[in-house]
């Protein structure tokens, strides 16, 4: 097998899907960090270059393939190819010369390659590596309740809704537990006061362990709900401002009702709020939950690291 470049702009243990393939792969491998670093990948003698969301154009490539393991499982645009509006960053012409990309079911082939400019038969829906780890075993739960807020990142963009932290605080009981966990390029703390049953992640930490071992998600349009639902955890949906949102980003699927059974405009309704996350764990995920897991990851079952090993020994 020849050498394999990975590539990433986040160092290896951040970028969970390369990462995963890492891991698996057996062979000559070498990691280098930001995607420009694939420019040369061909000349530096590697057989393939394995990176995550944006592509770069490798220089003088014939015999060197390469292999976009995106991002994440993206509910929404996005790069928003299919709508023309494709960010000014994105190098249509560089992924257009990618050999594959993975995606996490079938269904999402067609969106995968909107979103990337590429043709739909080099979309291959093998899952996606980093969901692998949540077939295995999984650390047990805590005594008592365990509830996860994690918003979307806004970019600016939007509001996120005013919680009555104080309330909410009020309305929990002991043996539960609130984790806001603020998106890990969000600097700013989610959470300004000090409370007893409400705390905040340290930035950047890694969703996983909180959403091992939480008993009901809540967030709004992010695509953790979907990493979520593959765990068996149920969510609720905060939609403050959800028709500015999605008049902006759009959805590649009707939001809400595709992707969950509970929604609230959060802001205001603390009680009401807190009421539908026990619901949630008391009653866990609905059909709609498992159709929208099925459709969205459908391919992803514990073996998608190694799919995409294989994918790169068949073309190195």
């Amino acid at each position: 097998m020849a050498r394999t470049l990975f590539v990433s702009e986040n160092p290896l243990g951040r970028c969970e899907n390369l990462t995963a393939v890492w891991n698996m792969h057996g062979g000559d491998k070498e990691f280098r960090l930001h995607h420009g670093s694939m420019r040369d990948a061909e000349r530096d003698g590697f057989g393939a270059v394995v990176f995550d969301a944006l592509p770069t154009r490798i220089e003088g490539k014939s015999r060197c393939k390469s292999v976009n393991l995106c991002h994440g499982i993206a509910g929404g645009k996005l790069y928003g190819a299919d709508e023309g509006a494709r960010a000014p960053w994105f190098d249509a012409e560089a992924s257009a010369q990618t050999d594959y990309a993975v995606s996490p079911s079938e269904a999402m082939v067609p969106i995968v390659a909107k979103q990337l400019c590429m043709p739909k038969e080099r979309v291959l829906p093998l899952g996606f590596p980093r969901t692998d780890a949540y077939f295995g075993p999984r650390p047990g739960k805590n005594d008592g309740r365990m509830y996860l807020y994690a918003p979307t990142y806004r970019n600016g963009d939007g509001h996120l809704p005013r919680l009555d932290w104080r309330r909410m605080d009020g309305l929990l009981e002991d043996g539960e537990l609130l984790v806001v966990k603020r998106h890990y390029y969000d600097a700013s703390p989610l959470l300004d006061v000090q409370c007893e049953h409400i705390v905040e992640a340290a930035p950047g930490t890694a969703s996983r362990k909180y959403l091992t071992t939480c008993d009901a998600l809540l967030t709004d349009y992010s695509s953790i709900v979907f990493d979520a639902y593959l765990l068996g955890v149920p969510a609720v949906l905060a939609i403050d401002d959800m028709a500015e949102y999605v008049a902006r980003r759009g959805m590649y699927f009707p939001y809400p009702d595709f992707y969950c059974s509970r929604s609230i405009r959060a802001e205001g309704n603390e009680e009401r709020l807190i009421d539908m996350l026990r619901e949630a764990a008391d009653n866990g995920m609905g059909d709609i939950e498992s159709e929208c897991v099925e459709t969205v990851a459908g391919a992803c079952d514990g073996r998608s690291a190694e799919r995409v090993c294989d994918l790169i020994g068949s073309l190195t």
